[in-house]
Order: structure tokens, then C-alpha cells, then sequence
């Protein structure tokens, strides 16, 4: 009976039902899709860290090294489970030319440094697509997957080095998969090479670096061993990382891509509640008469709320189940990333369970609600439901405001009085506007904001128009008189900063000393964003970064003891800010802290107004030749964050498509609903004269006026309350930022969008309202 019931509703009503059903696909694929994406993600890196075996505590180091003192240390300290020196060689991307089928091209403008590998033994391997360790033969070569993103290369293709006057051709065999070098935050990547190839090229081309990397029985221990590690004067001229750093740097991606849908998915179930609820009080304003009828003949409540519960179990669980099955072929979509940084993910128990928890809970929440919902049944009387034909509330009636007005179209005046004199039976249509234009709103300024250069401020720098770095390394003093040498000399240079990076010694939270890396330079820690405080502006002021404050346990005004050239000096905090770069462990000082080496230069370089910064950065790099990192500041940033970027854009696409449909399919339920409603209404307005097209352009109005509200509401909202919801997803990440300030696209964010959401909603409203025109004005009248 309830099948037979079900099939006849769906033949009465298919918009309608066909509209709820589609909504439950999207809201259950979208929740679908998200866990599958947290999911996978986990168990990829899992899956990987597992094979590849990445280090729990890695120092970068170039120039020489004992490696008995490294031994000798290591193995007294508590805890460490395994340890490696790893040598690489340091090229430049101008000295690799890939020759394609279709194509030749070299790596000159990659800003990542560039390391020729041979694959380890036991520790931090290299693994290929299937997650297999890599073998590559004497000719052979594996290049990153992180490269893919921006370079065509192809599996065959030959790759020619030329460095030092030594020329060597290989050919690509394979693609590498890195654990901890995946990602362009981490500014590195590794090219493998045999092992024969690279005893001949090490020490005969570029620069000798080396990675030393420690394995702890907890991987939490790297911080305290950095520590002393640092203090104890072992090798550390480049960058220290920890486990923690590398995962979060390799996920983060794809943790915001998960972020922004999960959101969404939270919203659009919310969205398909309403919708259900909408659906069901049309459904049963309809069958007003039905349910007396039922009532009358001796049904129970109970008896009756069953007869549509089951109508929307049935309904619900198909459309879980279709959602279910979709999400699984369009994942791939968003997948795509995780699987092609971390390999191939082989289907287990976890993978397919996980997805279905979330669509049981999605089933539950719903069946939960439509109970709800149908508790309305309880109140219908018979007489209510046969005789006054109204067992759901009383019908509220708005005078129409005709004598107050001469001026304003009596079509928009009647619409705008009742719209705002009964808001309420317009809040669905305003809640599904703000949700919309939220859901879209606020990832599409994440997406502004990252790829802004305003963005860098949030990268332990200022906003400039060239961004040059001299990383350690041999001949580090030489290469930053060179390259002060040549920007002085340039007369299109307006202003100039530059930053030099020590290391001193500080008290942490826990009574202990740990290092404290600062920048420090004249304009150190000008133009950052700041949490709290301001910038240095005395020799003994230092701002620091929030993960350093959190470390050291201090606050704004307070005093901090450094220890350097066996001296100790007092400084007091005057700034907080916020920086993703070395793992967000920074620190800004004007004071020059003389005799102590160098570990980094940096310079942020300002043009004369009208020069192509593009183009000054591309002839500073062919007269001073490798060794330098000069950029424009929006490629340094688009290059680093580009990744994350095109997986939030991918994102906004999807959600967007899905807010319009979302948009759609609301509007069409809540006009049936309304048309059923104001049938009296309707018929008593045609009676005194007005036409169909008059009533339709009122429905057109009250609509278009609760949207308009809808959409300004959200807009301002997601700007203001969107940022609070990154800012807090970010700062439990740990990255360094826990305040992000939207940088805001006027264009898309306050007319566009709002232009296309308004507009999707007055096409659907005239095109549901067409029904006016097929009620009979007499049969009404009798009724």
C-alpha cells in the first residue's frame, strides 16, 4: 500500500517530489564527498608515511660537516631510534632542459630549490605512484609529481643537466613521490638519479647539501631535540623541520579544500531540512481534506504520520543511496591531488565505511526531522480539515496599504506590504539566500586573499614588488655583497629593505633555553600583520611571531633574556604577528646583533612607478647568475601557494554550481507550497480585477525583495563572520596564522554573485507562477 501510495504522489506531484529527491542527492553527495576527501587524505598519508618512512626531525645543512660529532651526539640522546646524513646536490632550474615529443623547456623559472637524490636504503624513500620504492638505472631519472603542476613533462622525455661545463642526459622513467618534500610551501624538491649518476655529478656540479635526518620511538620528541641539537653547535646552516611541520605542510591543500566542504555540506543539510519541511507542509496543506477524512473514519495520529513518514524514508533512503553512488565517481575530482601526491589508495574496510556513517547520520538527522514536522498532524481537528479547510494555523491577511500611496505601482506596493508585514512565511526563501551567497562568498575570498599580494604580509614579510633571498650556503657574505652591489647601482630602484637571519638563544615556557631565529635589518617587522602591538622600533624591542609567543609563554610588553657571543641582553616584546614561513618560528628586531653569522639574506625591493616588475626580476637573474631566489612578489606567492589555490578555485566552482541548483529547487518547492496556500487569495484578487500577469509580477516581487534582503545579509555576514571561521580553521592547524583579514573583490562579492542569485530566483519564480494561469476563477470562487 505505502508503494502504491508513493508511486501515485509521485504522479500527482513529480516537480515537487522530484525537486525534494534531488536536493537529498546533493546533500547527501556533498557530505559523501567531504568525508571521502578527510578520509582518503588521512589514510594516503598514513599509507605513504608508512613506506616512505619520512624523518621525524630534519636539519638542512650545506658547506662541511663531521659526521662523527653528529654520530656521536645523536646516539646519546635519549629516545632516538635511527638516524641518517642524506646527501644532495643543489642545481639551479636553468640548468635542466626537458625535450618533450611536442616541446622544449627548461625549469629557469621554478622557485623551488632544486636537488639531484640517489634513493635511500632504509629511511625517507622515494616511492612511485603505486607506492613502490623507486629503482632507477645508470641514464635514468624520477621527477617530483610536485612538478607536474607546472611543467608538461611526460614519461620518455629526455632530460638534458648542464652545470660546470659537465653535460649529462637522462630519461624519465618515473614519477617521484616525496613524504616530506610534496608540497611548494616546503620551497624544496628532490630529482632521483642512480646511484652511479650521482657519484659521478656529486662534488663536479652545483652545491653539496645534506639532510640530516633523526627518528624518534615519539615523534613528538623533535621539538626538544631541535633544541638541543641547535645548542649544541652541530651542523645547521639551512632550514630544521619537524614531523609535524612536514605533515601539515603536505596536507594543507587538501585540508582546506576538505574545510570549505565540509561547511558546505553542514549548510546544504540544514538547506535540505527546510526543503523537507517546505515539501511536507505543501504536501499536507494539499491533502488537507484527506487527512479530516482519516481522522473522521477513526485513524490515529500515529496511523497517519506513518502513512508519509514512510513516503519520505522511501524518498530519503533512495536519495542517500543515489548520492551515495555519485560522489563516489565525481570524488576523483577532488581526490585527484591526494592521489597523485601520496599515491594510490588502495580500498579498504575504513574508506567505505566511513562514507556510509556519514550517510546513516544524514538519514537519521532527516528521519528525526520529518517526525518532527509531521507532530502538525496532531493538532488537525476533523472540522478544521473538512469544514474550515485550515488545520495548520490561522491564514494571515495584510491590508493593502492602497490610500497611503499615489505614486508607487499598486503591483509593488501590495508585494512589498506583505512581504515585510508577514516576513515570516518568507524565511526560508531568506535563510536559503544567506546560506547560499555564505557557502560561496566565503571561499571565494579565501581565494582573493591568498592569491593577493597583500598575502605575503602573512609570510613574514612586507608588501613590495620584488622579493630576492640569498639562502645559506657557501659563499653566502659574497653573494649578498654581489647582490647589494647590483641593486644599488640600479636606477630603477625607488626603495629598498634588507634582512639578515641569526640565531641567538631564549628562555621557552618550560624554564629552558631554546633558539629564537630573528630577522633583523632597519625595517625588520615593518609592514607585517599584526595580532597585537606594533613593530620594533627600538634596538631593544622585538616583535615575535605567534607560535614563538606560545613557545615562550610571554605577552606584549613583557621581557625576554637573549644569550649570544656568550653575553645576555633583555628585550621587550613589543609586536605579535603572524607567519607561515619557517614553520611560523620567526622573529623581527632592528638591533643588529654584530658578530653573530648570517644564516640568510633578504631583500624587498620597490620600483619607480610604470616598470614591469616581471621583467626587472628576469634581467637581475641573467646578470648575477644562480644562487639568488629574485621574484616578483606575486609570482613568489602564486608559486607557493598555488596549489592550494587551484584546489580552493576547484572547490568554489563546485560549490557555486551547487549553491545556483540549491537556489533553484528551493524557489520551485516554496512556490507550490505558496500557490497552495493563497488559492483563496488568488481567486479573490482575479475576482475584483486583477489579471494573471498582475499576480505573477507580485509573486516576482515578494520574492525578488526577500532574496535582495537574503543576499545583502549574507554578503555581509560571510565578510564579517567568514573570517572569524578561517581564522579559527587555521589556527587549529597550527600554521603560524590564527587572524586572516579578507581582501575582498568588490566586483565578484557585491554585484556579481549577488546579480546571478537574484536572478536565478526571478526566472524560477515567473516560471513556477505560470500555474496561476491554469486556475478556473469560478471553480475557485465556489470553493
Amino acid at each position: 500500500m505505502n508503494l502504491k501510495m508513493l508511486k501515485n504522489d509521485f504522479k500527482r506531484n513529480r516537480a515537487g517530489n522530484l525537486s525534494l529527491l534531488l536536493f537529498i542527492i546533493f546533500a547527501a553527495g556533498l557530505v559523501v564527498v567531504a568525508t571521502i576527501i578527510v578520509t582518503q587524505l588521512i589514510t594516503s598519508m598514513l599509507g605513504m608515511y608508512e613506506t616512505a618512512k619520512p624523518p621525524h626531525f630534519l636539519q638542512m645543512h650545506k658547506g662541511e660537516l663531521n659526521q662523527d660529532e653528529i654520530d656521536d651526539f645523536v646516539s646519546s640522546y635519549v629516545g632516538v631510534t635511527a638516524w641518517q646524513t642524506v646527501n644532495m646536490i643543489d642545481i639551479y632550474g636553468d640548468d635542466l632542459k626537458v625535450y618533450g615529443n611536442d616541446d622544449v623547456f627548461s625549469l629557469s623559472d621554478c622557485r623551488l630549490d632544486i636537488s639531484l637524490v640517489k634513493q635511500n636504503k632504509e629511511y625517507d624513500m622515494l616511492l612511485d605512484n603505486e607506492r613502490n620504492i623507486i629503482k632507477v638505472n645508470k641514464g635514468e631519472i624520477g621527477i617530483p609529481v610536485i612538478l607536474l603542476d607546472s611543467y608538461d613533462i611526460k614519461l620518455g622525455d629526455t632530460v638534458l643537466l648542464t652545470s660546470r661545463g659537465l653535460t649529462s642526459k637522462f630519461k624519465v622513467t618515473s614519477f617521484v613521490h616525496d613524504a616530506q618534500m610534496n608540497s611548494t610551501l616546503c620551497s624544496s624538491t628532490r630529482i632521483l638519479i642512480s646511484d652511479g649518476d650521482f657519484q659521478e655529478l656529486f662534488g663536479n656540479i652545483g652545491e653539496n647539501e645534506y639532510l640530516i635526518e633523526v627518528y624518534f620511538t615519539d615523534s613528538s620528541m623533535a621539538s626538544n631535540f631541535q633544541t638541543a641539537y641547535e645548542k649544541a653547535g652541530l651542523p645547521q646552516d639551512g632550514q630544521a623541520v619537524t614531523y609535524t611541520i612536514i605533515f601539515l605542510l603536505s596536507a594543507l591543500r587538501d585540508i582546506v579544500m576538505a574545510m570549505v566542504l565540509i561547511i558546505a555540506s553542514i549548510l546544504l543539510v540544514t538547506v535540505a531540512l527546510m526543503c523537507i519541511k517546505f515539501t511536507v507542509m505543501a504536501t499536507l496543506e494539499e491533502e488537507i481534506k484527506e487527512i479530516g477524512t482519516m481522522k473522521a473514519i477513526g485513524m490515529s495520529y500515529m496511523d497517519i504520520r506513518n502513512l508519509y513518514l514512510e513516503k519520505y524514508k522511501i524518498m530519503v533512503s533512495t536519495g542517500i543511496i543515489i548520492g551515495y553512488l555519485i560522489a563516489h565517481i565525481i570524488s576523483n575530482v577532488f581526490t585527484e591531488h591526494v592521489s597523485n601526491t601520496f599515491g594510490k589508495q588502495p580500498i579498504s574496510i575504513i574508506t567505505i565505511s566511513i562514507p556510509l556513517v556519514s550517510c546513516i547520520l544524514v538519514y537519521l538527522v532527516t528521519n528525526c526531522y520529518c517526525k518532527k514536522v509531521l507532530k502538525k498532524l496532531k493538532n488537525v481537528t476533523v472540522v478544521d480539515a473538512l469544514v474550515n479547510e485550515n488545520g495548520f494555523g490561522k491564514k494571515e491577511s495584510v491590508r493593502d496599504g492602497l490610500y497611503k500611496s499615489k505614486l508607487m505601482p499598486v503591483n509593488i506596493l501590495i508585494s512589498s506590504r506583505e512581504t515585510l508585514h508577514n516576513f515570516r512565511g518568507f524565511a526560508v526563501v531568506f535563510v536559503v539566500m544567506f546560506i547560499v551567497s555564505g557557502i560561496i562568498i566565503v571561499p571565494m575570498n579565501l581565494l582573493n586573499t591568498m592569491k593577493s599580494k597583500e598575502f605575503i604580509s602573512y609570510m613574514g614579510s612586507s608588501v613590495d614588488d620584488i622579493l630576492v633571498e640569498i639562502e645559506s650556503g657557501e659563499n653566502l657574505d659574497k653573494k649578498y655583497v654581489n647582490i647589494k652591489k647590483l641593486i644599488e647601482a640600479d636606477d630603477d630602484i625607488d626603495n629598498y629593505k634588507e634582512f639578515r637571519r641569526i640565531r641567538v638563544e631564549a628562555i621557552n615556557s618550560e624554564n629552558e633555553w631554546m633558539n629564537l631565529h630573528i630577522d633583523c635589518g632597519k625595517y625588520s617587522g615593518k609592514g607585517l600583520s599584526y595580532l597585537d602591538g606594533r613593530a620594533p622600533n627600538k634596538e631593544n624591542e622585538i616583535a615575535l611571531s605567534r607560535l614563538n609567543m606560545d613557545s615562550l609563554g610571554k605577552n606584549i610588553g613583557d621581557r625576554i633574556t637573549l644569550k649570544f657571543n656568550d653575553k645576555e641582553m633583555d628585550f621587550v616584546i613589543s609586536g605579535i604577528y603572524q607567519d607561515v614561513t619557517s614553520g611560523g618560528y620567526t622573529a623581527k628586531a632592528i638591533y643588529s646583533f654584530a658578530g653573530l653569522d648570517a644564516q640568510k639574506y633578504q631583500f624587498t625591493i620597490n620600483l619607480v612607478d610604470g616598470l614591469d616588475s616581471k621583467e626587472k626580476a628576469k634581467e637581475w637573474s641573467n646578470k648575477i647568475g644562480g644562487g639568488y631566489d629574485i621574484e616578483p612578489m606575486e609570482e613568489f606567492i602564486s608559486q607557493t601557494l598555488g596549489g592550494v589555490s587551484r584546489q580552493v578555485q576547484i572547490t568554489i566552482i563546485a560549490v557555486a554550481i551547487l549553491g545556483i541548483l540549491i537556489t533553484v529547487l528551493i524557489v520551485i518547492l516554496f512556490m507550490k507550497l505558496k500557490l497552495a496556500k493563497d488559492v483563496d487569495q488568488i481567486a479573490q484578487m482575479e475576482a475584483i480585477g486583477f489579471t494573471n500577469y498582475d499576480i505573477r509580477k507580485q509573486y516576482l516581487y515578494k520574492m525578488e525583495i526577500v532574496s535582495i534582503i537574503g543576499v545583502i545579509v549574507g554578503t555581509l555576514i560571510s565578510n564579517l563572520v567568514g573570517e572569524s571561521i578561517v581564522s579559527m580553521a587555521f589556527s587549529m592547524m597550527g600554521l603560524g596564522i590564527s587572524k586572516i583579514t579578507f581582501i575582498i573583490n568588490p566586483w565578484t562579492a557585491f554585484i556579481i554573485l549577488p546579480f546571478v542569485l537574484i536572478l536565478v530566483v526571478a526566472v524560477m519564480t515567473w516560471f513556477s507562477a505560470r500555474q496561476i494561469c491554469k486556475y478556473n476563477i469560478i471553480s475557485l470562487i465556489n470553493e
